[in-house]
Formats: C-alpha cells, sequence, structure tokens
C-alpha cells in the first residue's frame, strides 16, 4: 500500500512519522523558569548528533495543541540556556503522559507526581533523582522549521551540549560504561504505545569488521 502525503492533514504527516520511526528514546526534560519554578516534559523527537564536541539534538514545537502559546519548556530554554534530560526508565513510566498535560505555566508537574529532585552538577536546572541518569546541556544553536502557528508543523530544532553526565551506579558496567540492560529505559511508539528495554526484551549482536571476516566469507555475504 503506497500512504500518499499530499492529501493529509499536518497531524496526519506526524501520526505517520510517530507510528514509524520507532521505538524513540524519550526525553524528560527539566527546566527553570524565571521565577525558579521547576517543569517537567517529554520530548520523543530526540537524539544523539555527535561525541566530540557531545551534541544532543531535541525538538520541541513552537505552540501548544490547546492555545497558541509557547511550551513551557521552550520559553524556559530559550530564556536561561540550560535544561536536563533524564533518561525515562521504567521508573517514570506511569507518569509520562501526565507530565505531558499542557497545564498553565508555573506548575511543578515533578511535584504533581511525587518525583523528587536534587541539584544538577554544572546547569542551574534539577535533576530527577527517579531517573538513573541524567544529561546537562546548554543551548549551542537553535534551527527553526515549519509553520511557527502550527503545533503540527513550527518546531525549534534545539543542538545542545552535553556538558555534564551523572548516572547512578546501579546502571553502570565499569568506570565510565553504561549496562544497557540495567538501565530498563521507555521509548515511544505511536499513541499511545510505549515499550521498555528490560533484559527480557533486549538482545545483542557481535560487530565484526569486514577486515577481520574468515577468508571467503566476505564472498558469501556477498
Amino acid at each position: 500500500m503506497i500512504i500518499d502525503l499530499a492529501d493529509r492533514t499536518p497531524a496526519q504527516k506526524q501520526g505517520l512519522l510517530s507510528q514509524l520511526v520507532v521505538p524513540r528514546p524519550i526525553a524528560m526534560i527539566t527546566t527553570l523558569d524565571a521565577l525558579g519554578a521547576v517543569n517537567v516534559a517529554p520530548f520523543s523527537y530526540y537524539m544523539p548528533i555527535c561525541g566530540e564536541p557531545p551534541l544532543v539534538a531535541v525538538t520541541i514545537g513552537t505552540v501548544r495543541e490547546a492555545t497558541d502559546e509557547p511550551k513551557d519548556s521552550w520559553v524556559n530554554i530559550s530564556a536561561s540556556g540550560e535544561f536536563v534530560i533524564n533518561v525515562t526508565t521504567t521508573a517514570l513510566a506511569e507518569h509520562i503522559e501526565t507530565v505531558a498535560r499542557e497545564y498553565p505555566a508555573g506548575v511543578d508537574e515533578a511535584g504533581l507526581v511525587g518525583w523528587r529532585t536534587v541539584p544538577s552538577q554544572v546547569v542551574a536546572p534539577p535533576s530527577l533523582a527517579d531517573s538513573p541518569a541524567h544529561l546537562e546541556c546548554r543551548v549551542r544553536e537553535v534551527i527553526d522549521r515549519g509553520d511557527p502557528t502550527s503545533c503540527f508543523s513550527g518546531v525549534h530544532i534545539v543542538i545542545a551540549e552535553v556538558v555534564c553526565i551523572t548516572a547512578d551506579e546501579s546502571i553502570m558496567s565499569s568506570p565510565g560504561r553504561i549496562d544497557p540492560t540495567k538501565v530498563h529505559a521507555v521509548g515511544r511508539m505511536g499513541f499511545p504505545w510505549f515499550v521498555a528495554a528490560t533484559e527480557e526484551t533486549v538482545f545483542h549482536q557481535e560487530r565484526v569488521a569486514y577486515a577481520d571476516l574468515p577468508a571467503g566469507e566476505e564472498e558469501v555475504l556477498a
């Protein structure tokens, strides 16, 4: 079946992308507003970019779905240039959609659902104690795309440098190395579905360089 995008609405086009580009890691972002109130919100249009400098990208919509007001996370990030990506795990899974609601500005979503915060190491926004790992970020570049008046089109692509990482000992395999089977990360599927990467669901494959293949095996693969 060919899905023709030409006659589909922006919401339908985004829905198709969201249902096929899966599973997506969820950046549970904490920011501070001008009065020092904590804001928490999940963003699954999110990815690492490169290791040097250590950059990540997060896509934030220009406006809310219900109103034409900007998202609180964007207001806070654009003002301070700082935020924390808290790794979303099964420990946070119950309230992903709760904190995703478009509450009035100033509402402390973390306090609302009982998540604890701890001071970050380098940036002003706090980290979530209930997450086992935190990426403290500073904005380096913002790319605007789409119709800024449409919640299914207008976006700020925030490129940020990770200036500090903190991780709980429970997810470490050795100093400076994460054991991915212990993170228990939650990924976003097409709405309203999620997936949990627990020990029972993950699998591994060894990567063998082409130059290290046994003689003759490269012809079989070809």
